[in-house]
């Protein structure tokens, strides 16, 4: 219930403040898990992949969220579960796994926190692993001007609309290097963004 009251929500919101145009959103799988690996500028990017797939997603979560004892009871609800940030959270990889094999899409943002435009990329290559062991396909995907919809420190959203690309399925191998496959995911990511600015 709290899952469909947050989306109608987001949803109302968006049309007065963030309208959303979805390319691609035929590239996501309608029948098996898969995994959203996106870009990360604001924290409403979450929300925003929520609201451009038809599907209900997964989301992994900084742990310093779920503190809050109100809080973190809507993210359980919203699918929502938790990671540490600056470790190797096993437990967390492993809840990835078994949402992933049940069917469920889990989004991904393998740049960990958010970056802003012109940041040098760091990768978290922890998504190499996740790809590697649960053989299911990579959505890419590009969020553009959520940042500016809901500046980095500001807690006022903005109207402006913003875009989201979905990019064809990924495939990789388990044999296929954890390190190969991030950078893999993230230079098709950087591809998409790289479409959307000259065409």
């Amino acid at each position: 219930m709290i899952y469909y009251i947050s989306y109608f929500l987001l949803k109302t919101l968006s049309v007065f403040f963030y309208p959303i145009t979805v390319s691609g959103r035929e590239n996501l799988p309608v029948d098996q898990g898969f995994i959203i690996a996106s870009n990360h500028i604001s924290n409403m990017d979450p929300f925003i992949l929520g609201l451009a797939s038809r599907r209900r997603l997964s989301y992994v979560t900084k742990d310093t969220l779920f503190r809050n004892r109100v809080l973190r009871y809507i993210l359980y609800r919203v699918d929502a579960f938790p990671i540490k940030r600056g470790a190797s959270d096993f437990r967390a990889m492993r809840e990835t796994l078994r949402r992933l094999k049940q069917g469920a899409p889990v989004v991904l943002f393998p740049e960990g926190t958010r970056q802003g435009t012109g940041v040098e990329r760091k990768i978290h290559e922890g998504i190499g692993f996740i790809v590697a062991k649960a053989g299911v396909p990579v959505i890419p995907a590009y969020i553009q001007d959520s940042d500016k919809a809901l500046p980095p420190g500001s807690k006022v959203l903005k109207r402006h609309r913003v875009t989201v690309t979905f990019g064809a399925p990924l495939h990789f191998t388990k044999h296929q290097s954890y390190t190969d496959i991030a950078h893999q995911v993230m230079d098709r990511v950087s591809f998409l963004a790289m479409e959307r600015k000259y065409f």
